[in-house]
């Protein structure tokens, strides 16, 4: 999906005429941002129910989530 990503952008870099660079994560950098992600995620999903809180709990199944798909984005990875 990063790969998809950056050609995407690759391709507006030149139809606008600018140089940007994006990049392109490691696996080891994902794996790490995916167990960030799952630790904060499971610290606000907890908060939420603790202080009854729909907006903690809703950004806590959010952070879980992006921990779910990074991961298996590093599974892509080289």
């Amino acid at each position: 999906m990063i790969k998809e990503i950056n050609k995407a952008c690759e391709k507006l870099n030149d139809t606008l005429g600018i140089s940007v660079t994006l990049p392109n994560p490691k696996k080891k950098a994902l794996k790490t941002a995916a167990i960030c992600n799952l630790a904060v995620g499971i610290g606000l999903a907890a908060a939420g129910i603790l202080f009854s809180s729909k907006s903690y709990a809703l950004l806590g199944g959010i952070g879980v989530i992006s921990s779910v798909v990074l991961r298996k984005e590093s599974k892509n990875q080289r």
